[in-house]
């Protein structure tokens, strides 16, 4: 028999009758003796042999000499070297193939994976970097002699890759040990595992060598940077479109092909081509137009829909984006159908930090806000109707700073950890901030109805078109502010929670010519709102309003009692009412926050008698800590919070 340019098996399917696929098996009818309905099994063996077998009890051999066939001529060696390797070449590719794709079907599995899941992807991942290693076998028999051969003289391809990104880039890692590249040439800074670094790298190499990397030569590199980078390299932060503190800070201006940033300190700032910051650009980030100082603020107006009377309060929130050394308030913008929401929060995510996709739904999980915040500065939600507890807890951690850290696949004893401080907006119908630590630190501005329609198409445009101003005029408010900052002052008793956003609320007022008491007004109209969302929210909160309207002079008693006295003031088909004393103080010490402000002081004295008492009573009123309880804290610790 010659050499055939197929392989056996489709060649004795070609001389067979009646033939069926049935998925990787064949049905036809056997030659060797008169066949009314296919009894003749073929399949492809492992090395690619054709496997005959007849269920009438025909030899192979009888079957295979009907057709004019031999038992070697069955075999994968009857074919070409270059016909075998393309045969199994062929194979590896579909099988690793397959792996890959159960490996991306566990990364958008929704549900956390189990210990069945965990152990197929391990194996997964094995035979992955198995089926990488034989396909670089083929490549390298199949490749010219003297192309990427090792030897004394001359690299492989994948430590000509590494010494080629060594050149052209600067290695460091974060303090979570992520390993970036720095380009010397532009000042750009990509993560060396993300896809913006390999398409780098396999573009640029082509371009300069004049030949393709091979893929596991790729895989090879990126792994051995890794190491280098983790274990040789300087630990230096990485940031994403905001850096600095203590009054000078850096805006990305992310502009392809280079690393200008706005440099932005107390009385000037200015454009810097090398900002002494590293700073990462993910892929749904967009540019910054370049500022243009001297412009006016006004025309931000036009398209964000916001009242003259809290106008104040967004524009310090946008300058208290610039500060990422401080907490940010989260704003939540509110108002019924037709108020241009929506409009308003894009033009006011656009002026500081554009996205691909600026206004995201409402999040799913904790995980999802942070991956979200990990891949933008600020982090903004449409129409939101309702968040849940632990998305609320996760909003509060991302306005403040923190981290979230996860197991990653294939191991049990590795985390992905993401720590970010993030600015945070949200826009609904209805207030969906019900957290009493989330609402302490929001800012709720009431959208009013739009009075005339325009054409959204040209109020775009003219944005687009003034974008540059805008900027330019919030950069010169903001280091104005900056400038008189340490002159603002709030007495003790009047510092709220968000006592840095005040202080400069109050320089941005006078920054733009109004009376810092003019901000403080907006600010605290703002968190009379929040205390009544607060006590709606709570309906012990409610109750110790009602029965205080009842007992102006306070009452000292356990927590049991209390609940007790107080379920006659209980909302009617209420089912969070607390089942317990101890869920009751627990609902207490949320409210008390909310109540201070109203004149009520909510506090738990320590152990008297044996148990927890509590005393509601009129703010000020001198609460004397027990001897009985030495270990309670003094009073004064309480004050400050």
């Amino acid at each position: 028999m010659t050499q055939h340019q197929s392989d056996p098996l489709s060649l004795l399917l070609e001389r067979l009758k009646g033939v069926k696929k049935n998925g990787e098996r064949y049905a036809a009818l056997c030659p060797a003796h008169r066949d009314n309905s296919p009894s003749l099994s073929l399949s492809r063996g492992r090395d690619g042999r054709a496997l005959v077998h007849c269920y009438a009890g025909c030899e192979t051999r009888d079957v295979l000499a009907a057709v004019g066939f031999e038992l070697r001529d069955m075999f994968l060696d009857n074919l070409s070297l270059e016909q075998r390797q393309q045969y199994r070449r062929n194979r590896l590719e579909t099988e690793l193939k397959f792996e890959r794709l159960i490996i991306e079907a566990a990364k958008s599995k929704p549900e956390e994976l189990n210990d069945e899941d965990i152990s197929r992807l391990a194996v997964a991942q094995e035979r992955i970097e198995q089926l990488d290693r034989e396909l670089d076998e083929i490549e390298t028999l199949t490749a010219d002699p003297d192309e990427d051969k090792p030897t004394d003289s001359k690299q492989s391809q994948a430590s000509q890759l590494v010494a080629y990104v060594e050149a052209r880039v600067e290695l460091f890692h974060d303090r979570n040990k992520e390993v970036f590249a720095r380009d010397l040439s532009t000042g750009e800074v990509r993560r060396i595992d993300s896809r913006q670094f390999r398409d780098w790298l396999v573009a640029s190499y082509y371009k300069d060598a004049g030949k393709s990397a091979r893929d596991q030569s790729v895989r090879e590199s990126l792994s051995t940077l890794a190491g280098l980078g983790r274990y040789d390299c300087e630990c230096q932060p990485v940031h994403i479109r905001v850096a600095g503190s203590a009054g000078r800070y850096f805006l990305d201006l992310a502009e392809p092909g280079q690393s200008r940033a706005i440099c932005i300190e107390p009385g000037r700032w200015s454009i810097v081509k090398s900002p002494a910051a590293m700073f990462i650009r993910p892929e749904a980030m967009q540019p910054l137009p370049t500022p243009t100082p001297g412009g006016s603020i006004e025309p931000l107006w036009r398209i964000a829909n916001i009242p003259e009377e809290q106008r104040l309060l967004v524009l310090a929130w946008l300058i208290e984006c610039l500060r990422p050394d401080t907490p940010f308030p989260l704003v939540e913008l509110m108002g019924e159908q037709g108020t241009a929401k929506s409009t308003a929060h894009t033009a006011l995510r656009r002026l500081l930090d554009p996205n691909a996709c600026d206004l995201r739904s409402a999040p799913k999980s904790a995980e999802d806000v942070f991956i979200g915040a990990g891949a933008s500065w600020i982090v903004c939600y449409e129409n939101v109707s309702h968040l849940s507890p632990l998305v609320q807890d996760a909003l509060c951690t991302i306005a403040t700073g923190g981290g979230y850290a996860k197991r990653k696949l294939f191991t049990d004893a590795d985390e992905s950890i993401i720590n970010v401080k993030r600015p945070v907006g949200i826009n609904g119908i209805s207030a969906a901030v019900t957290a009493q630590d989330l609402i302490d630190r929001t800012i709720s501005i009431e959208m009013p109805i739009v009075k005339e329609r325009v054409e959204v198409t040209g109020l775009w445009q003219a944005y687009e078109a003034e974008r540059g101003l805008l900027l330019g005029a919030l950069l010169d408010t903001a280091v104005k502010a900056l400038a008189l900052l340490p002159s603002m002052r709030l007495p003790p008793g009047e510092k709220p929670r968000l006592v840095e956003f005040a202080l400069l609320g109050m320089a941005v007022a006078e920054a733009v010519g109004k009376p810092a008491a003019a901000f403080m007004a907006q600010f605290n109209a703002s968190r009379q709102e929040s205390i009544a969302r607060t006590i709606d929210a709570s309906p012990v909160a409610g109750a110790i309003l009602e029965w205080y309207e009842r007992n102006p002079s306070g009452r000292r008693a356990s927590a049991k009692t209390l609940m007790e006295e107080m379920s006659k003031y209980r909302p009617p088909y209420c089912d969070t009412w607390p089942k317990s004393p101890k869920g009751f103080a627990d609902a207490m010490r949320r409210a008390a926050p909310a109540l201070r402000q109203l004149g009520i002081e909510c506090r738990s004295l320590g152990k008297i008698g044996g148990a927890v008492t509590w005393q509601i009573a009129p703010k000020g009123q001198d609460l004397k800590q027990c001897l009985e309880s030495p270990d309670v804290l003094a009073d004064n610790h309480f004050a400050g919070h």
